[in-house]
C-alpha cells in the first residue's frame, strides 16, 4: 500500500508540473522537440502554448509556428490552414504592413485559403493605403499561381488594368490576362484581344516586343517559330 501510495504521490507530482507549465516553457519545449525531429509530440507542445497564451501576439506567434511545422515537417497542409486561420481573431489591431506579412507567412507554409481571408481583410480596413495596387497585384499572383483559380486571377488583374491603367502594376497585369488566355487555357480570341488591348495601351512599354512577338506566334507550335528552331535543334 505504501508503494501504491507513493507513485500516486509521484504521478500527481507530474501532472502538476505539466499542467503548471507557462507559454514560454510550452514553446520552449515545442522548439526542443521540432529540433529533435520529434514532430508530433512538439505540436502537442505548440498546442498547449496556444491555450495557455494571454496576449493575441502569443496566440498569433505560436499559431504560426504550429502551422509552419504542419505545413513543413507533417506536410499537413489543411492543419496548417487551420492554425494560420486561427490567427484572425487576434489580428484586430493589426497595421497594414503587419498583415501583409502575415498573408506572405501563410502562402510559405502554403495556408492558402488563410492567405485569401487575410488579403480580403487588408482591402476591407486599408482601401486607401498608398500600397493598394501593389497588394492587388499579390493577390491576382495568389490566384495564379498558389490557388491555380484562373478566373479569380483574371478578374484581379482586370481590376487593375480597370481602376488603375497609369500604375506600374497595370501594364503587367494586362500581360498576364493575355498569357492565361494563351498558354492556360488556350483561348487565342482572348488572348489576341488583351494582348492588343496592351500594345494600344502600353506601346513603348519594354514588355512590348515580347507581346508583339506573343501575337505573331499566337497558336502556333515551337516548330512553327523560326526564332525559335535553332533552340530546338540543340535539344534534339
Amino acid at each position: 500500500m505504501k508503494k501504491l501510495a507513493v507513485l500516486g504521490i509521484i504521478m500527481a507530482g507530474v501532472l502538476l508540473t505539466s499542467c503548471g507549465k507557462t507559454y514560454d516553457e510550452y514553446l520552449s519545449q515545442g522548439n526542443e522537440l521540432q529540433s529533435a525531429k520529434e514532430y508530433e509530440a512538439s505540436l502537442e507542445s505548440f498546442d498547449k502554448a496556444i491555450q495557455k497564451a494571454e496576449t493575441a501576439s502569443q496566440r498569433i506567434a505560436a499559431n504560426i509556428l504550429a502551422g509552419n511545422l504542419a505545413s513543413n515537417q507533417l506536410r499537413d497542409l489543411p492543419k496548417a490552414d487551420l492554425y494560420y486561420q486561427a490567427t484572425l481573431s487576434d489580428i484586430g489591431d493589426y497595421s497594414a504592413g503587419d498583415l501583409r506579412d502575415l498573408a506572405k507567412q501563410a502562402l510559405a507554409a502554403q495556408a492558402n485559403l488563410a492567405a485569401v481571408k487575410m488579403y480580403t481583410i487588408w482591402f476591407e480596413k486599408f482601401s486607401d493605403n498608398p500600397e493598394l495596387v501593389t497588394v492587388k497585384y499579390e493577390f491576382a499572383e495568389v490566384y495564379h499561381k498558389n490557388i491555380l483559380n484562373l478566373k479569380k486571377a483574371i478578374e484581379t488583374y482586370d481590376d487593375i488594368v480597370e481602376s488603375h491603367p497609369d500604375s506600374e502594376q497595370a501594364p503587367k497585369a494586362l500581360f498576364s490576362i493575355g498569357y492565361i488566355y494563351a498558354n492556360e487555357l488556350g483561348d487565342n480570341e482572348a488572348a489576341t484581344k488583351y494582348y492588343s488591348k496592351f500594345i494600344e495601351a502600353y506601346p513603348d512599354h519594354e514588355m512590348a516586343p515580347s507581346v508583339e512577338f506573343e501575337l505573331k506566334y499566337l497558336g502556333k507550335s515551337l516548330e512553327e517559330i523560326p526564332e525559335l528552331q535553332h533552340l530546338l535543334s540543340k535539344t534534339s
